[in-house]
């Protein structure tokens, strides 16, 4: 069933259209330097035909070529970056790589590990993102509810801390504070299970969310959480308060447009989420690193464990399948459209 935020989103064919018509009429370093020109226009024309490859295969090599289109968008976004100077914006090497991939315990628990050099860090460099941290191996598992598309089939045994929808909303006050109140979701059931013995359970989940630093309970209620039942029993919806900076009076799109600052925008710009710290990062993890290191990993062992692979996505035996699929479906859409925005951002920098 299609919500609110799929009919906001471009269509497929809007996407492409605008990233084709970047190859004559994008500025920045892709445009001033010759070189750099040949490397952005190249990459995008394969990474149209990996991703046309891809819509037309099946689960058994669809995440190769759909990996192989992120990477050459990877190469177009570098092109196009002013972060990278000199030679940096040559993309070399994975940057990535995988451990575990015997997956007979659940794909949940492959792992890829990030690396120091190659195109994933450059690639995080060039979008103004912190990369992820060198040599620490995340599981498919952490990463999966990363990705929020991927949030409504979730994989079989993951565990990791979500991407959690941002929505502001209207403007409450204590004393002379302001504070803007904020929906998020998928909030997972079990920390307000915890919550209820635990009084400092939603205080520890929500710190590893750097955007929700200096949350506070209702202004009128200060020791009560406000959970809301989305009736899937898995997730809530939980409503907190963020410090604001304003005065009163204000007008409440103001207080919406300050809390969006915090967050990291997705897809749009209204299309707001809170992304978590990984390892020893400083900052949230960027979504679009996310998906290159699940799709990575999901091409590695499509790559080189074919008969593994096959029992994975075997829809009749195999508790993964649909997840894949899913996922997989997602990725047609989502990584041209993750890269369409992110060239538009890096161009204009």
């Amino acid at each position: 069933m299609a919500t609110w935020r799929d009919l906001a989103m471009p269509s497929k064919r809007e996407v492409w259209r605008e990233l084709r018509g970047l190859r004559t009429g994008l500025a920045g370093p892709a445009r001033a330097t010759a070189e750099r020109r040949a490397v952005f226009v190249a990459a995008l024309e394969q990474a149209q035909q990996f991703t046309e490859a891809a819509e037309a295969a099946g689960p058994a090599t669809r995440p190769v070529q759909i990996f192989y289109a992120l990477s050459q968008f990877g190469r177009a976004i570098a092109a196009a970056s002013g972060l990278l100077g000199q030679d940096g914006w040559r993309l070399k090497g994975h940057g990535i790589g995988t451990r575990n991939l015997d997956a007979s315990s659940g794909l949940a628990s492959v792992e890829v590990v990030p690396t120091a050099r190659g195109s994933f860090p450059a690639v995080a460099r060039a979008i103004g993102a912190e990369p992820l941290e060198p040599q620490n191996p995340l599981t498919l598992g952490e990463l999966w509810p990363l990705i929020p598309e991927a949030q409504t089939v979730p994989l079989h045994g993951a565990s990791g801390l979500p991407a959690m929808h941002f929505a502001p909303g209207s403007l409450a006050h204590r004393g002379d504070e302001v504070w803007c109140r904020l929906s998020l979701y998928p909030v997972p059931r079990e920390v307000r299970v915890r919550s209820e013995v635990d009084p400092k359970a939603v205080d520890a989940f929500l710190a590893s969310y750097p955007s929700l630093k200096g949350w506070s309970h209702a202004p009128e209620a200060p020791h009560r959480l406000l959970w809301h039942d989305r009736g899937n029993g898995s997730a809530e919806e939980l409503e907190v308060f963020l410090p604001s900076v304003l005065t009163m009076p204000v007008d409440a799109d103001s207080g919406r447009l300050e809390a969006l600052k915090r967050s990291t925008l997705y897809r749009g710009p209204s299309d707001a989420y809170a992304f978590p710290v990984l390892g020893s990062m400083a900052g949230p993890v960027h979504p679009l690193l996310a998906w290159w290191a699940v799709l990575f990993g999901l091409s590695i062992l499509a790559r080189y464990e074919p008969a593994s692979w096959a029992e994975i996505i075997d829809i009749d035996s195999s508790s993964a399948s649909n997840s894949v699929e899913h996922l997989l479906d997602q990725a047609i859409v989502v990584v041209p459209h993750m890269a369409l925005l992110a060239i538009k951002d890096v161009a204009a920098r």
